[in-house]
């Protein structure tokens, strides 16, 4: 019998409205409890559903990171999965922070997905905090889905300045929205961080012909 390959989207139904939604990532299966509700839009509620974004960003991870003894920091968790995938993919430490509103959806994702990884594997399981919180600089950065709100790019390069040391790599994606979304990364710039767009090759194919956006971001020019 032909094995029929996991997608991500269907054509049919849309898994934005589902409750639980289920991604696969190689051996890795992954159930995200969603909370949808009329309100979400870009400036309400973003942060309980999965979105695009998020799906490409854990796809990156998954299969082009090596974050074997890395600690890493998810900006903007949201509903968690690339926290849960980066902590799949062995990374030594994750916290995942967002908004208050969020932390109990994150902290029940992250509890229904990593609590055998966590008992097997002998790791801190991933901390979940505030995103104002203190926050230690991390070997790798994430953040997806979050650039779409320009005026608040000064805030999030002043908290990637604290979450970054000098060996430490970033990684956004984001959908260009016209939202001034490519100012993030001129403004990037300015400020003294190295900043590379990846190519479509890094992105997922079912989402190679839209307008996402991968940044890899480092502080070498600081």
């Amino acid at each position: 019998m032909e094995v029929v390959k996991w997608q991500y989207r269907n054509p049919y139904h849309d898994k934005s409205s589902e409750r639980k939604r289920l991604f696969v990532f190689g051996p890795h299966t992954v159930t995200i409890t969603q909370h949808p509700t009329e309100h979400i839009d870009l400036h309400r509620n973003t942060g309980f559903i999965v979105w695009d974004g998020a799906y490409i960003l854990a796809k990156f991870v998954h299969e082009r990171l090596n974050l074997a003894g890395k600690s890493c920091l998810e900006l903007g968790a949201g509903s968690a999965l690339v926290s849960v995938i980066a902590y799949l993919c062995g990374a030594a430490s994750v916290v995942a922070t967002d908004m208050l509103q969020y932390l109990p959806a994150i902290r029940a994702n992250v509890e229904q997905n990593l609590s055998a990884a966590s008992t097997a594997t002998q790791r801190p399981p991933v901390h979940v905090c505030e995103l104002l919180c203190s926050i230690e600089a991390a070997d790798v950065v994430f953040g997806s889905e979050i650039l779409y709100l320009a005026d608040q790019h000064d805030a999030l390069l002043a908290t990637l300045t604290q979450a970054m040391h000098a060996q430490s790599t970033a990684y956004f994606v984001y959908k260009e929205r016209n939202l001034g979304e490519h100012a993030f990364a001129e403004n990037a710039i300015r400020r003294g961080f190295a900043v590379k767009e990846l190519g479509s090759t890094f992105i997922d194919e079912e989402f190679r012909n839209e307008r996402y956006h991968l940044l890899r971001i480092s502080k070498e020019g600081m």
